[in-house]
């Protein structure tokens, strides 16, 4: 059974805060590229279309973020949206919110446009395999995977 809901995150100075704190506490491998200025700017949404961003959290049952993704379409390619920034709280892994967050995203883009590719950097590269992502390149166990739709 699902003990959270799954909706986009604000972007009032709580709403900000709760993403980049979870963020910068489950990613620390990032933080030499992600400082909490450069991650509140990113995590703050844009719904100017072509070039939006968006959040989508995780929210517990007492309304605790326990997980938070983005999407953001990529402003060097036309019909070029991007997974990026996603991070589950390590006591909520394992059920069924990264994938919730996941699916979120990629169907909010299939939803909004008619066509297109998204793309993912991951290590999880099965994980991605299961919603028709295909590994284009691989470095350093890191693939960059497409769907295309």
């Amino acid at each position: 059974m699902k003990n959270y809901t799954v909706n986009t995150v604000g972007n009032s100075s709580l709403a900000l805060s709760d993403a980049v704190n979870l963020l910068s506490s489950n990613c620390p491998n990032e933080a030499d590229r992600y400082d909490e200025s450069r991650l509140i700017n990113e995590v703050r949404s844009v719904d100017a279309r072509p070039f939006y961003k968006k959040f989508y959290g995780a929210y517990d049952v007492d309304g605790t973020l326990i997980g938070v993704g983005g999407i953001k379409s990529a402003d060097w390619a036309s019909d070029t949206h991007i997974l990026y920034m996603m991070a589950v709280e390590k006591d909520h892994r394992g059920k069924g919110v990264g994938s919730e967050l996941e699916y979120t995203r990629i169907q909010w883009v299939r939803d909004n446009f008619a066509h297109g590719r998204c793309l993912v950097s991951t290590t999880h590269k099965k994980r991605f395999e299961r919603w028709g992502f295909k590994s284009v390149s691989e470095v350093n166990n890191r693939h960059l995977m497409v769907l295309e739709f």
